[in-house]
């Protein structure tokens, strides 16, 4: 069986709920087993918001065709900014 190993600072977890599944949210990303989308899904937050999420913990963005696909199809459903 395969496991995923994260790491989860105490301080996050001091913050909350919400500080623990951001950093869940950015280890998985880190370690491209979530997308962009899907971590976006997680957390429930704008496209903007994860930009800023990503940016404010300094971590570099991978986008590949999957990612881009996903994004097209975002944004003929019309909900990029959900």
């Amino acid at each position: 069986m395969k496991a995923i190993n994260l790491e989860i600072p105490v301080e996050s977890v001091n913050q909350g709920e919400k500080a623990v599944l951001i950093e869940v949210g950015i280890q998985l990303y880190k370690q491209k087993i979530f997308t962009f989308g899907q971590v976006r899904r997680l957390l429930n937050v704008s496209v903007w918001e994860m930009q800023k999420t990503l940016g404010q913990n300094k971590i570099e963005r991978h986008y590949d065709e999957a990612d881009l696909e996903e994004d097209l199809a975002s944004i003929e459903r019309g909900d990029w900014e959900k």
